[in-house]
């Protein structure tokens, strides 16, 4: 199973769930930016189950809204992979002019849709952040 849309509540992830054949997903306003302010959720029936992370206390989890009042990223973004929709790190600075500044550092785990939730837990276990 495959991510296709996710939740989030500080550092846990709530993770929603499809097929790994799915070819196209999407929710009300996908197409439309800031996502933050205009996309809904993945419509129901591309959701196959749920799985929820809870990452480690001493990481940071970060979207791109997170670091601007309206991000330049739409839930169509995502779901083509042209950027993250989620970074994962230990940061000790906030040292970043951009989303594009956090994700070009090497140091970070980036999580895209299509991603599997088993292959985030083993680069939280391998990856030195």
């Amino acid at each position: 199973m495959k991510i296709i849309d996710w939740e989030r509540k500080g550092n846990v992830i709530r993770f929603h769930l499809g097929e790994d054949d799915l070819k196209n997903w999407y929710g009300d306003d996908w197409n439309d930016k800031p996502y933050e302010h205009n996309a809904g959720k993945v419509y129901e029936e591309f959701i196959k189950s749920f799985e929820d992370l809870a990452i480690p206390f001493d990481l940071t989890v970060l979207e791109p809204s997170d670091l601007a009042a309206n991000s330049d990223y739409s839930k169509d973004d995502f779901r083509n992979k042209k950027i993250p929709f989620l970074i994962i790190h230990k940061l000790n600075n906030f040292d970043w002019e951009s989303w594009l500044s956090f994700i070009e550092n090497g140091k970070v785990i980036k999580v895209y849709f299509g991603d599997k939730v088993e292959d985030i837990k083993n680069k939280l276990v391998i990856e030195e952040l």
